[in-house]
């Protein structure tokens, strides 16, 4: 298979993910609105026209042609207009009341006690709630897969490499002279595919327990598995500036992002990796913090926003750690697909992983409380469950539920914005891509 075909594949299958999370997350809604009896009108997956729909029951299901996001239809998502009261005739209140008569079509004889409005304020809650709640969910899933299912790159015990010297400070000298020492694993007669099984005669589960067995430096046996057969040699570790290695098996760096260099025993062996299974509870974890570096991310986003239009219409490269746009997604899925180095399990993991941040983020964005975000109702659910809780206290009559249509102009504002950032971010990752 062609690099570029793979390339093309890769996109394909991230945008066959993206279309499965969008679908759940409304799917999050669907559920529980029906069972608390709404009347949905409309579930769809994107917006604008319809390129695919199916009747079935009360319900459309639809496919729609621009993959931004998706919804489904409520009738009674906004509180109607008090009897006697008069409609606005300006623009901001023209909103206000198209929201209120937007899904006065749906609504049929018997339909009136079926409107979302009238439903308890917990019941709105969970419904509202359940789209987020199913892409952190399927996000945690996808990690969970990626991490304890298949595994990360970990340092191996297959020697993949044997130096033929040692060098002491790799920062001043990259290449082997003539006036260099053998390296131990040389002398010893180490060879690339042997696979380290015990050291100083003590089992070597990890290259972490190999470490710690030789910083005492000192003359050992170490045995290895070669063509599936033990075999004991004779080495002594000599000493050198290496790398600091963390408790992940990546080398740590400093503030300027270069390695931290130790004095440590040194072989002269450079060790292969392999992908191991994470433990389940790790996977969670990395699923928590990745959440609040999402919510870290939308914090800085106005300024990230800011670094990534000055670096595409300037030509400088953009961080790596900047926001990218569905295009960007595609572009990485794509390039992790083609790639001739990874296998088809890295491939796999790594598009696993490329989802679940996706599906993180869904679920970080649509908990802002912002109309026409889904935490913008939560948030206007909690108001009214604070109000009502404040009336009881003070032993007055309940207040009606609140009329978030008032909203509605700060809801366009907010809806024009997160476009006019899609486009940024889109623009940017066509013109200047950020080079992994």
């Amino acid at each position: 298979m062609t690099d570029s075909l793979l390339y093309v594949l890769g996109i394909l299958a991230v945008a066959v993910g993206i279309g499965f999370s969008i679908g759940l997350h409304e799917l999050g809604h669907l559920l529980p609105a029906k069972l608390f009896g709404i009347k949905v009108p409309r579930y769809a997956i994107g917006f604008g026209p319809r390129l695919f729909s199916k009747q079935i029951g009360e319900t459309e299901y639809s496919i729609r042609l621009i993959p931004l996001g998706g919804f489904i239809t409520m009738i009674g998502m906004y509180v109607p207009s008090k009897p006697g009261q008069k409609e606005g005739q300006g623009f901001f209140s023209g909103m206000v009341t198209s929201a209120r008569h937007a899904h006065e079509e749906h609504v049929g004889p018997g339909d009136e006690s079926r409107m979302f409005y009238k439903l308890p304020v917990y019941k709105r809650l969970v419904i509202m709630f359940g789209g987020p709640f199913m892409n952190l969910i399927l996000g945690t899933v996808l990690m969970s897969v990626a991490f304890s299912g298949i595994g990360v790159q970990q340092r191996s015990l297959n020697v993949g490499e044997v130096s033929q010297c040692v060098i002491f400070d790799p920062t001043i000298q990259q290449a082997c002279q003539s006036s260099d020492p053998q390296s131990p694993a040389k002398v010893a007669g180490l060879a690339a595919g042997d696979k380290i099984v015990s050291y100083a005669g003590a089992p070597v589960a990890d290259w972490q327990a190999l470490a710690d067995l030789m910083k005492t430096s000192v003359a050992a046996e170490i045995v290895v598995e070669r063509s599936g057969k033990l075999v004991t040699l004779n080495i002594t570790p000599a000493t050198g500036l290496r790398g600091k290695v963390g408790s992940n098996g990546s080398l740590e760096v400093d503030a300027d992002g270069k390695p931290i260099l130790i004095s440590t025993p040194v072989l002269g062996i450079a060790l292969g990796t392999e992908l191991r299974p994470l433990p389940l509870g790790t996977s969670l974890t990395q699923s928590v913090a990745s959440v609040g570096q999402v919510f870290d991310m939308i914090g800085h986003l106005p300024q990230q926003l800011t670094e990534t239009a000055v670096a595409t219409f300037s030509g400088e490269p953009r961080k790596t750690s900047g926001a990218i746009s569905i295009v960007g997604i595609g572009q990485i899925a794509g390039e992790v697909s083609s790639s001739e180095t990874a296998s088809g399990l890295e491939k796999l993991s790594t598009g696993l992983l490329i989802l679940a941040s996706l599906n993180f983020a869904l679920f970080a964005f649509n908990m802002l409380p912002l109309l026409p975000l889904d935490g913008g109702h939560i948030a206007g659910g909690v108001y009214e469950w604070i109000k009502h809780g404040i009336f009881k206290v003070l032993r007055k009559p309940a207040p009606g539920p609140v009329d978030t249509a008032i909203l509605m102009p700060a809801t366009w504002f907010v809806f024009i914005l997160l476009m006019a950032m899609s486009a940024v971010l889109i623009v940017a990752d066509i013109i200047n891509p950020i080079s992994y």
